[in-house]
């Protein structure tokens, strides 16, 4: 979403209500995809002297995910306070700062840098989910538990057998004995 902030430059130092919905794209973070809600942005912005934008804004979304443990949908509220300064004529390039030109802002990538931010470290689908089950879900091929195994999937199994094999041994020679 573009914000027109022509009024606010012919005006600097005035605040300015701002309350909009920004749609941002699903997120691959730590090599899961996070998808969000539309962003709502609420709060002020001021043009100061030198033509720069300042915004003071709160951020709310539902970020939705996988949970850590078992895999099933999660979710997490985000709510991120922002004080951000948009700069006139800056490097679009440069990552570290948001700049605009002209007479609009860009507020989708200000709206991504925050979800980001205030999303939780771990998905979790209930408060205490502590395991994995095993099932198979149609989105997700996942089979935590296996009945069957295969060969090579037990590295000691030959070891574990010449152990018992010579429990065997030692136990019938103490029978004999």
């Amino acid at each position: 979403m573009k914000l027109d902030v022509s009024r606010a430059l012919k005006q600097p130092g005035e605040s300015f209500p701002l309350d909009v919905e920004q749609a941002i794209a699903p997120q691959v973070i730590s090599g899961e995809e996070v998808r969000f809600d539309p962003v709502r942005l609420r709060g002020t912005y001021m043009a100061l002297e030198g033509g720069n934008i300042a915004v003071d804004l709160q951020l709310t979304t539902r970020a939705h995910a996988r949970c850590a443990n078992c895999l099933a949908p999660a979710q997490a509220d985000v709510s991120e306070p922002i004080e951000e300064l948009f700069h006139l004529g800056g490097d679009p390039e440069d990552s570290e700062i948001f700049v605009y030109s002209g007479q609009e802002i860009d507020l989708e990538r200000l709206a991504m840098s925050y979800a980001v931010l205030g999303l939780p470290m771990r998905f979790l689908c209930k408060e205490g989910c502590a395991k994995a089950p095993a099932y198979d879900d149609a989105d997700v091929e996942v089979r935590l538990c296996q009945e069957e195994e295969l060969p090579g999937q037990r590295p000691f199994a030959a070891l574990k057998q010449l152990l018992a094999t010579k429990a065997g041994e030692n136990a019938d020679q103490r029978d004999k004995g």
